[in-house]
């Protein structure tokens, strides 16, 4: 904090005032000039107003309808927001297409927002941060004093270039917002430090493309960000790109995925059911004390409205929405058959909650050009090339309800280490496959399918269930005919180890 001070009093001493007045050049001419107002992209404090449709849609624009509809007029980009999607909540989640390497790769996740849209004054629409902290019934008298203390931020503020042609849908000029560097579509800052980024390029920074579909818009950017790294010392080469262009260049693709005009249903967590979980905070007239309500993370897995009389019988039926994983397309061949299992072997885990057929794995189908490995209606399993030894399992939900929407798995190619280096040593007394320093394919495909299976488990909503194991009895652990039947580890999101 006193850095931060310190900075912003040397920043105050050695800046000339913004509206300083400046000596004119010719003594004899009076300087009448003011100065500009201030402007951000998007947004011009001084504009003439809406134009007619024809005027900024042109006969040359390129249009495709969708979540928001997007026009493409030479070099411009608008988005045209219905009158029907404002205030609507959706999410802003940003991922990385491609990166430079230093730790972030490809398919992970930047950035997500939960954002909505606001018509401002003056002809103005405001993109609003949506952040749930606290909540309260709109008919209780404390609704009131909640939502006067929870003012959604304002990110952005865009000109009003023009109305729909039936005057129900306003148009926006998005160009230079997503050529720009905004927090809520880019690279938060704690990821910019650990990457060593310095300000924006903007001479080499562009959208690549704008694809808009039913539920959902993608917005492909290319940005270029300065090298933070500093300047090696005389004599020493260079190590890096980064180093040598002092620029590092990124490609990033921002989801914007419209939720559910209706919350899913909570379900409230239990500390005894390993669930990650959201919470806010529920204030009601009628309380003695708050309500801390906290619910769980998990998919909206329902029946088709024709089968739910078989499902309240017992009957296993296939969910309306199932759980769908892809395959990225650059994971080694030799490997996808064993994630696949890995994944579906959470089938019969669902048949014991009456669903057949609720989880599956794919390949990704590379010749369809409708699909993006970034779009978030998509969940994959994103193969680095990286030397980590290691994979996780995270997912993307909806904050008001806990509704997992998708979900990237990462996995880095260089697990096999660890899980070679595992079953070598708990093993290799007993198994001769394991005194190898390159295992069979067919024994490391097995030790990919278990560590799948339990990343899987993470993005279903589980948490690690470390208790599990403490259910073994010692003296069972080396009785072969109990191991048998029972196993040593009763849960796959248990730290299980070989024996």
């Amino acid at each position: 904090m006193k850095k931060a001070i310190l900075m912003a009093a040397i920043a105050a001493a050695t800046v000339a005032p913004v509206f300083a007045q400046k000596k004119p050049a010719n003594p004899s001419v009076t300087d009448t000039s003011k100065p500009k107002p201030p402007s951000f992209p998007g947004f011009s404090a001084t504009k003439s107003g809406p134009k007619p449709y024809k005027d900024v849609i042109t006969d040359k624009a390129v249009t495709h309808s969708g979540l928001f509809t997007v026009h493409k007029v030479d070099d411009k980009w608008y988005f045209e927001i219905a009158d029907s999607m404002l205030l609507r909540e959706f999410m802003a989640i940003t991922r990385f297409g491609k990166t430079a390497g230093g730790g972030v790769y490809g398919g992970e996740l930047a950035n997500q927002q939960t954002l909505q849209w606001e018509k401002g004054p003056n002809n103005s629409l405001f993109l609003r941060v949506v952040t749930l902290v606290s909540m309260a019934d709109s008919t209780n008298k404390i609704y009131k004093a909640v939502k006067n203390s929870n003012v959604n931020p304002i990110a952005a503020a865009f000109d009003i270039k023009a109305y729909g042609k039936d005057s129900s849908s306003v148009i926006i000029d998005v160009t230079d917002y997503f050529k720009g560097d905004n927090l809520i579509v880019s690279i938060p800052p704690s990821i910019k430090g650990r990457m060593k980024l310095g300000g924006l390029a903007g001479d080499r920074s562009y959208i690549e493309h704008i694809n808009t579909f039913p539920i959902n818009t993608e917005v492909r950017s290319v940005k270029t960000f300065s090298s933070g790294g500093g300047m090696p010392s005389f004599g020493i080469s260079l190590s890096s790109p980064a180093d040598a262009a002092g620029a590092v260049t990124l490609e990033l693709n921002t989801s914007f995925i419209l939720l559910p005009a209706t919350p899913m249903p909570k379900r409230l967590f239990d500390r005894r059911v390993g669930y990650f979980a959201e919470d806010y905070t529920v204030y009601a007239d009628d309380q003695q004390k708050i309500d801390n309500q906290e619910f769980i993370v998990r998919w909206r897995l329902e029946p088709k409205p024709e089968d739910m009389e078989k499902w309240h019988r017992g009957e296993l039926v296939e969910p309306k929405k199932p759980i769908i994983y892809y395959i990225d397309p650059a994971t080694p061949r030799k490997w996808v058959p064993y994630l696949i299992a890995g994944v579906n072997d959470w089938q019969q885990a669902f048949e014991k909650a009456g669903f057949k057929h609720a989880i599956e794995a794919r390949e990704w189908p590379e010749n369809d050009s409708t699909m993006s490995l970034e779009d978030a209606r998509y969940s994959v399993l994103r193969y680095f090339a990286s030397d980590i030894e290691n994979a996780y399992g995270p997912n993307v939900h909806d904050p008001r309800s806990g509704e997992i929407i998708e979900s990237h798995i990462g996995w880095y190619h260089n697990i096999m280490e660890i899980l070679h280096d595992w079953y070598m040593v708990q093993t290799a007394a007993v198994d001769p496959r394991a005194r190898k320093m390159h295992m069979d394919d067919s024994l490391m495909g097995e030790l990919i399918r278990f560590v799948s299976s339990h990343e899987v488990g993470h993005t279903l909503g589980l948490r690690h269930n470390m208790g599990s194991s403490s259910t073994v009895p010692v003296e069972k652990l080396r009785d072969k005919a109990w191991l048998d039947v029972h196993g040593h580890t009763p849960s796959i999101m248990d730290y299980a180890r070989f024996n």
